[in-house]
């Protein structure tokens, strides 16, 4: 499961991972794996939001015939000892619709709600009366990372961010700019790729718990994990001192001109144990520079009804400028609602995907690094930087 928008990106991620996999909806990837792909997948994903694994479809057009297939459920397969099944239902289309009392017949057959115990998640879909159950193997949604305590005010969420990496075919090997980094998701997501760390950490998943764990097909991911980690802490060491004047090859950039904002995205940082490729500053986009000469300006620039459109022309026409005189070599992309201030700052990006994000429906603007002289379709002018930013970056 994915956020809708975000399916093929998802679906090239299991391919690379060399699981064949498809579109089944908004939202949905269908894929076939054994225990080891399932629990590899629950580790490396970095756009799903969460895994279930189907264990029963069936139709249903009363709450006789439900009963009856839920009875053949092996519910014991997937639930831990001192564990109770949680319910979450939705229904479309269909004879059975009342979801409490679904998840009351489904409590009968298979054990009664939690009084305080850990519940297991089963996630059930009726649509036009076919009833599909599945088992969460996750637990707590993919896109909660550890390592993300200290929040700005409207976050990206992490699935997102490393969404629009991917889409983007970042390079790992390039810089990344980011000068709306707020509480830094989008370059943590990124120096997490650049040092092919997993997204979660080492975090615990449900399945974990399953009566069908399989220690051993756990013990294969958690060594590539493991050695991921070590690869990770031998580079750390192994990269020379360099003082600030010196040259330090494609960095990744996260400014923001809030400084409780770069505090809280170098907090993060740290505690996912990649601050050392970030460099973190408090800086107007304006002022903003980056270290070589080719990468990607990817942000979450500030958009949104309460801010009004008027207020945010400015301070993306100066961001496409910025781009262009100081950044000639880097691609940009914008993840924002507003699909006529991503053209302001720049008239060559073209939207390339679409989701929700804080309930407005948002895209991901891109264009690729243009060629030396290209000239942008509809943005122009110089750089003014005696203009004041007016708006709050996050």
């Amino acid at each position: 499961m994915c956020t809708p928008g975000l399916e093929a990106v998802c679906h090239r991620e299991l391919e690379e991972m060399g699981i064949r996999s498809k579109k089944a909806g908004p939202g949905v990837v269908e894929f076939a794996v054994n225990a080891r792909n399932l629990y590899a997948a629950n580790v490396w994903l970095r756009t799903a939001s969460r895994i279930v694994v189907r264990i029963a479809t069936f139709r249903a057009t009363d709450f006789r015939h439900l009963q009856h297939h839920a009875m053949d459920i092996d519910w014991r397969h997937w639930l831990p000892d001192g564990f109770a099944p949680r319910f979450r239902i939705s229904s479309h289309e269909s004879k059975l619709y009342h979801t409490k009392a679904i998840a009351q017949r489904l409590h009968q057959v298979s054990m009664p709600p939690s009084l305080g115990e850990p519940e297991q998640l089963f996630v059930v879909r009726i649509e036009r009366n076919t009833v599909t159950i599945s088992v969460d193997s996750s637990g707590q949604g993919l896109h909660h990372r550890p390592w993300r305590t200290e929040l700005g005010e409207a976050p990206l969420r992490t699935t997102m961010a490393a969404a629009a990496l991917l889409l983007c075919d970042w390079d790992p090997a390039t810089s990344l700019v980011d000068p709306f980094c707020g509480s830094g998701t989008i370059p943590i997501e990124a120096a997490l790729i650049r040092r092919r760390l997993p997204p979660g950490g080492e975090r615990e998943f449900a399945f974990h718990h399953w009566p069908c764990f399989e220690p051993g097909a756990w013990a294969s991911v958690a060594g590539e994990v493991q050695q991921a980690w070590r690869s990770a802490l031998t580079d750390n060491e192994a990269a020379p001192v360099l003082t600030d004047d010196e040259h330090a090859g494609p960095g990744i950039v996260a400014t923001d001109r809030d400084d409780a904002m770069i505090a809280a995205a170098r907090a993060n940082a740290e505690a996912a144990e990649v601050a050392d490729l970030i460099d973190f500053e408090a800086r107007v986009v304006s002022h903003l520079r980056a270290r070589s000469d080719q990468g990607l300006v990817l942000t979450n620039p500030p958009y949104g009804r309460r801010l009004g459109t008027n207020r945010l022309v400015g301070l993306y026409r100066r961001l496409g400028a910025v781009v262009r005189e100081r950044l000639p070599g880097y691609g940009l992309a914008l993840i924002t609602s507003e699909g006529k201030l991503a053209r302001t700052a720049d008239g060559d990006l073209r939207p390339i995907a679409s989701f929700r994000h804080g309930g407005l429906p948002v895209r991901l603007h891109h264009r690729p690094a243009q060629p030396p002289g290209h000239q942008s379709v509809e943005s122009s002018g110089s750089l003014d930087t005696t203009q004041l930013d007016t708006v709050t970056d996050r």
